[in-house]
């Protein structure tokens, strides 16, 4: 089944020093590994969120095989959850319903966990949050907010009403929403496993 995606690429990437989304693994660029496992899951249309129109130029030459639309932050200094509203906005003219989460800093997901997580989204719900044991001992509590399967319109009610706040963090957001978590559990039945949940944040990680 055809989904679109929001890839969120417009980090200051400060930990890794450079741009993650030319960093290559393997001779192939992060952007381009993303797109990838994303083609292979059957998602045929991305919003690519970016910090600049030279970053568009350095990435465009990247990607190919899939309808690119090119999103701009707002705010030099805003966060992941600014980036995201803009995205989404994006989204909403658009008239997507729904849309795929990615960071640009995860090129090992399996399709199959892309496939299988948008097949849960009911009309019950506004949010599904993956969990992984990779980041339970910090602030997130073990969920991949980034990674998230959601429909369009909840989420972005929901940012609004966040307003001005710059601690919201993402996972809160949408744990105001009709969510749910998707565990370890249910996942590895996907046949996905730990590595697909691993971002690249620093130099070493590359090794």
């Amino acid at each position: 089944m055809s989904f679109p995606a929001i890839i969120l690429a417009g980090g200051k990437s400060k930990r890794m020093g450079r741009d993650k989304a030319t960093i290559e693994i393997n001779g192939v660029p992060l952007i381009t590994h993303v797109i990838d496992n994303l083609k292979l899951a059957g998602c045929k249309k991305v919003i690519i969120q970016i910090k600049s129109k030279q970053q568009q130029i350095n990435l465009a030459p990247l990607i190919s095989g899939v309808e690119i639309t090119w999103g701009f932050d707002n705010e030099d200094n805003g966060g992941v959850v600014e980036a995201l509203y803009c995205a989404l906005k994006i989204a909403k003219v658009k008239n997507w319903k729904v849309v795929q989460l990615v960071p640009i800093d995860t090129p090992y997901v399996n399709p199959n966990f892309f496939k299988k997580i948008n097949k849960m989204l009911d009309e019950n719900l506004d949010v599904l949050i993956p969990s992984s044991n990779s980041s339970k001992e910090g602030h997130s509590n073990g969920l991949e907010p980034l990674l998230s399967f959601l429909k369009v319109e909840p989420v972005l009610s929901e940012i609004l009403k966040f307003g001005n706040n710059k601690k919201r963090r993402l996972g809160e957001i949408f744990c105001e929403t009709n969510y749910k978590i998707i565990t370890q559990n249910q996942w590895e039945k996907w046949g996905v496993s730990k590595i697909s949940f691993k971002n690249l944040n620093y130099p070493n990680d590359l090794e």
